[in-house]
């Protein structure tokens, strides 16, 4: 089931989709309503997101409640992001984000 680990995957899933948008902590955090400390340990796993805070991320991310819990799902949410010929407005190229890919697992293992 779920447990501590589970915590750092959501925090390194969402560090990386906010990375991804180009999203300050700051930024992040006022729209939830949090500091951005709170939203640091949040993102290191010290800290416990809630249902309503995940929501909130996954709107203001555009992806689907999975990419938080499995970096697999961030994965295929990023690829179809990039099927839509969206990926030259970005600031990362694909093998960039490959490369936070790998340092999030890295993180998490």
């Amino acid at each position: 089931m779920y447990d501590a680990d589970c915590l750092e995957k959501i925090g390194a899933n969402v560090r990386f989709l906010r990375t991804l948008r180009k999203l300050r902590q700051q930024d992040v955090a006022a729209m939830l309503g949090i500091s951005q400390t709170h939203l640091s340990n949040m993102e290191c796993g010290r800290v416990q997101f809630n249902l309503k805070q995940l929501l909130r991320l996954a709107n203001i991310f555009d992806c689907r409640l999975e990419a938080f819990l499995d970096v697999q799902k961030a994965e295929e949410w990023l690829a179809a992001e990039a099927e839509t010929g969206q990926e030259e407005d970005k600031l990362y190229s694909k093998s960039d984000i490959e490369q936070l890919l790998k340092l999030v697992k890295k993180g998490i293992h």
